[in-house]
C-alpha cells in the first residue's frame, strides 16, 4: 500500500469510491436544560439492526481541494486507489480540517485509515498546524472508535451540520 499526494488523475477515481458504511451502533444526544446547567451527553446506543448509512457529503469540492495544493492524500494499491484523505488548513487557526477521509468497502479493516492519517499528521507537523479536527456522523461509530484509537479527542458538536441534517460530532489532534 502506497499513499501519495494525489494526482489530477487521481480525482475521477476518488469521487467513484463507495464511502458507505454499515453500523450496529449510533451515538445518542441526551441534552437536559437547568436553570443553572446544560448538560450534553453522547451515548453509544445499539440499533435494533446494521443500518447502511451512505457518505455523507458530496465529492464535487475535491478539484478545487486538489487545486489548492493543500493536503489530498491517496492510499494506492497495485494500481487501484483504496482510499484518500482530503484536509484543508484554516489560516486564521492554522488548523487542518479533514473534509473526507474515505475507504472503498473492499480495502476497509486493512489499516489503510491508519496510513492515511499517519500521512496527513506527518504534512500537518511538516506545515506546523496546530491541530487536525475531524467532523463526523453520531452514526459512523466505525469511524469515531478509529478516532478514539488514534488519540482524537471529542471536542464538541454542530447540529445539522451534514446534508441530511446529521449533528457533526467534532474531534481534534493537537500537534
Amino acid at each position: 500500500m502506497n499513499v501519495r499526494p494525489a494526482l489530477f488523475a487521481d480525482l475521477d477515481r476518488c469521487q467513484r469510491l463507495d464511502g458507505g458504511y454499515s453500523t450496529a451502533y449510533v451515538w445518542q444526544l441526551d441534552e437536559t436544560v437547568e436553570p443553572e446547567q446544560i448538560a450534553v451527553v453522547f451515548r453509544r446506543t445499539r440499533v435494533p439492526r446494521t443500518v447502511q448509512v451512505p457518505y455523507p457529503r458530496p465529492l464535487d469540492d475535491l478539484f478545487e481541494d486538489w487545486r489548492r495544493r493543500e493536503c489530498l492524500l491517496v492510499a494506492e494499491d497495485a494500481g487501484s486507489v483504496a482510499g484518500f484523505l482530503d484536509m484543508v488548513v484554516d489560516p486564521e487557526r492554522w488548523q487542518g480540517w479533514v473534509q473526507h477521509l474515505l475507504i472503498h468497502r473492499p480495502f476497509r479493516r486493512q489499516g489503510v485509515a491508519n496510513l492515511l492519517l499517519d500521512a496527513a499528521e506527518r504534512w500537518a507537523r511538516g506545515s506546523e498546524l496546530t491541530s487536525i479536527n475531524i467532523t463526523v456522523q453520531p452514526k459512523n461509530d466505525p469511524g469515531i472508535s478509529l478516532l478514539l484509537k488514534r488519540g482524537y479527542g471529542f471536542r464538541g458538536f454542530t447540529d445539522r451540520y451534514f446534508g441530511n441534517n446529521d449533528a457533526g460530532l467534532i474531534y481534534t489532534m493537537s500537534l
